[in-house]
Parts: structure tokens; sequence; C-alpha cells
């Protein structure tokens, strides 16, 4: 099987790709923003099915997100279009798609492309609104407060909290791999339209500082943390 993967570099699509190699022999085309764009067009030609996990969290305008994150969707869908592959396409949305926000709007947008290409098509299309994904080879200061948190604690760099008491619903990287590894073989696990990822973890941002904080506590101590 030839699988296509987008984002290729980037923090999902990193630890998907290390699966994809040690666990089978598929043929994997990377794509990323610094891929020469003639690849992506074979790719969409050649592919079985396609993984998109590139775009947009931390732009330098707003109307990026837009062209990041529905812009990019758009070409792709395009591309398999024109070379009549109708072999299924992944997404990863975000929780914020239900929210009124550039972020979120932009993910919506991208998930109604991808219903209307899966009706025009005939397409298997599988959404997922990831919550907030932590895990290894996640870069700070960047979309994980969890990955932020780790790394200035670790390195006695102050962090900011305005309010412990908010509800966070975590998933972990691995059990994102594992899901999309599933829905590579056809045993998705699906809610209504969409995909989901089956373990998650409801908790709130004080105390996932104060747990952090205990690692990094641990170490002066000498004391064996809870690692429940």
């Amino acid at each position: 099987m030839k699988i296509l993967v987008t984002g290729a570099k980037g923090f999902i699509g990193k630890n998907l790709i290390a699966e994809l190699k040690t666990t089978t022999n598929h043929e994997i085309f990377e794509y990323d923003q610094d891929t020469e764009y003639s690849l992506l067009q074979r790719y969409c030609q050649e592919a079985n099915f396609v993984f998109h996990l590139a775009g947009v969290n931390r732009p330098k305008e707003q109307a990026e997100f837009m062209s990041g994150n529905f812009g990019f969707t758009s070409e792709l869908l395009e591309l398999l279009k024109q070379y009549q592959n109708n072999c299924p396409v992944m997404i990863s949305s975000s929780i914020q798609a239900a929210l009124d926000n550039p972020y979120g709007q932009s993910k919506k947008a991208g998930e109604e492309l991808l219903f209307s290409y899966s009706e025009e098509t005939g397409a298997n299309v599988l959404i997922y609104r990831f919550p907030n994904v932590f895990g290894k080879w996640c870069r700070p200061n960047y979309n994980s407060a969890v990955a932020t948190f780790c790394h200035n604690i670790a390195h006695d760099l102050p962090i900011q909290v305005n309010d412990r008491s908010v509800e966070m619903t975590l998933v972990y990287i691995d059990d994102v791999v594992k899901s999309l590894m599933g829905a590579l073989e056809g045993r998705e696990q699906r809610e209504d339209n969409y995909c989901v990822v089956s373990i998650t973890h409801q908790t709130t941002l004080g105390k996932i500082v104060d747990l952090i904080e205990s690692f990094k506590a641990s170490r002066a101590e000498r004391s064996i943390p809870d690692m429940s």
C-alpha cells in the first residue's frame, strides 16, 4: 500500500510515520511545506490512503488560518479528483471547529469541504476532531500547553496560568497513532460523522501544572512521584 502523509514533519506526522515504518512494509509518501510540489502531484496520483495532517496553528497573520487549513485542503482534494483517485482521506481537525474563532472557523471549513468531497466522489473520509494532543516530539511554545509547561518547568523558566480550574481534555500521541493505524485497516471508531480516539483524559490546568512540578521536585528530593 502507498500512503501519503501531509504535515510529515509535524508532531502527529512524525509519530505516525515512525509507527508506519516500524510496523508495516507500506510505501510512505512524506509531504511537508518544503517538499517539491511536483511530488505532491505524483503522490496524489498513486496514493492508496491519505493522512492529511498538515495545518496552521500559530500563523503570523489570522488570514493564514484559512489559507493553511482550508486552502491547502482544497488543493489536495482537487489533485485527487484530477487523477480520479477516490482513496480514503483522513483529516486532522480540532475540537475548536465547534468554536467561533479564526482557527476553529478554518478547521470547520476544511471539514465541510471534505464532506462535500465525499458526496461528490464517493470516497471514504475520516474526520478527527482532536482535543489537546500531548507526548513525545511535541514542540513547546507552539501547540501544546503540556509541552510548554514541561519545557519551562524543567528549565526553571516561569509559566503562565490564568485559571487553574480550566477543564482540559487531553489525548496522548501514542493513542492517536493507534487510532490512525486502526483507521488505515478500516477499524476506525465513529461518533456521528466524526472519528474518535477511544482513550482521552479529563483534568484541570492546575492539576497538570502540579503534576509536572512534582516530577521536577522529585529530582531534588530524590523521591518517587505518583506515576499513576
